[in-house]
């Protein structure tokens, strides 16, 4: 069996502390901590000991590192590979021009205007948050107590009716 703690060449040892002594992430210094460890020639059971992590994860770092460098001990941040799409500001300030017209204005209402004049279909989610960034508040359509209209008012209760939008 080869020799697990077999480091290439990919950095200097002086380079790897440098990347330790500049990186925030502690799981990456880490990381690194174990190759450093493991170019000065330790054995895995003894990077083991000296970081307290599991040996599985030492090889593990070891082999990423070797396939290439350092760079593949950065930490995954998790989210869309893509990010978050940037929607533009404007978007929403014509929107708002639109609703201070008056009318009733719902998130798919919304969502079919931003579809129809500006050929951009934005999540529901989104809408609303760009909306109340703007300082519009969500409001219910709430059926009249006095008028006694049970099924209306079990309606309500249940969520059934849309979301009202205004400044």
């Amino acid at each position: 069996m080869a020799n697990i703690t077999k480091i290439l060449g990919h950095d200097t040892e002086a380079e790897l502390r440098k990347k330790i002594s500049e990186a925030s992430d502690e799981a990456y210094k880490t990381r690194l901590k174990a190759i450093v460890l493991a170019k000065k020639g330790k054995k895995r059971k003894e990077i083991v000991s000296g970081l307290m992590v599991d040996p599985k994860s030492v090889t593990t770092w070891i082999k990423r590192y070797n396939k290439g460098g350092a760079d593949t001990l950065k930490s995954n941040k998790g989210g869309r590979p893509e990010g978050n799409p940037k929607w533009n500001r404007d978007i929403f300030d014509d929107l708002a021009k639109e609703i201070d017209k008056g009318g009733y204005w719902s998130i798919p209402r919304m969502q079919e205007w931003l579809i129809a004049n500006k050929k951009k279909d934005i999540p529901e989610q989104t809408v609303w948050y760009r909306m109340d960034q703007l300082g519009y508040s969500y409001k219910g359509a709430r059926p009249h107590p006095v008028q006694g209209n049970r099924q209306k008012q079990e309606s309500f209760k249940k969520g059934a009716l849309l979301r009202f939008w205004s400044r």
